[in-house]
C-alpha cells in the first residue's frame, strides 16, 4: 500500500545486489520502494499500485525494460529512469519516448538520486530520450 504524501519508487533489476543497493538508498533518501527482478513481476507489481518514477534495468530475463516500458505506457505516462551496460543496443526503440532517462552502469547513485528528485517534482527528465554516461569511482553496476 501507498504511504500518504511519499514518493513510491518501483526498482526493477534481476541483479538482487544493484536492487537492494539502489533500493537501500531511495529508502534512505526519504521514498518508498518496491522491487522486482523483471519486467514481468514489475508489471504485477504496478498491477497493484501506481508509482511515482520505474527505474529499471534494459536488458533482463522474463520480461526487459522495453516490454516493461511499452506495458506502463499503455496507463499512464510514469517517469521511466533505465539503467544498462548495453550502450546504444535499445538507442533506436528508446529514442521516442518521452520523460525517459538512460544512465549505463556503472552508474553513480547520487546521479540516479538528481533524476528521480526531478521526476517526482513533474519536471522532465528526458526530451525524448537523456543519455547520462557516469564513469567515475564509486559507481556502482555492471551488465
Amino acid at each position: 500500500m501507498r504511504a500518504p504524501n511519499i514518493p513510491t519508487i518501483l526498482v526493477v533489476d534481476n541483479d538482487p545486489a544493484i536492487t537492494r543497493v539502489m533500493s537501500l538508498r531511495l529508502r534512505h533518501a526519504g521514498y518508498a520502494c518496491v522491487t522486482a527482478a523483471s519486467g514481468a513481476q514489475a508489471i504485477d507489481a504496478w498491477r497493484g499500485q501506481p508509482f511515482d518514477v520505474v527505474i529499471s534495468d534494459l536488458n533482463m530475463p522474463c520480461g526487459d525494460g522495453l516490454v516493461l516500458a511499452e506495458t506502463l505506457r499503455h496507463s499512464e505516462a510514469v517517469p521511466i529512469i533505465f539503467i544498462t551496460g548495453f550502450r546504444g543496443t535499445y538507442a533506436e526503440q528508446l529514442k521516442e519516448m518521452e520523460n525517459v532517462a538512460v544512465i549505463e552502469k556503472p552508474f553513480e547513485l547520487k546521479t540516479l538520486l538528481e533524476l528521480v528528485g526531478l521526476a517526482v517534482k513533474g519536471k522532465p527528465i528526458g526530451g525524448n530520450t537523456r543519455r547520462i554516461q557516469t564513469r567515475t569511482t564509486g559507481a556502482i553496476g555492471s551488465d
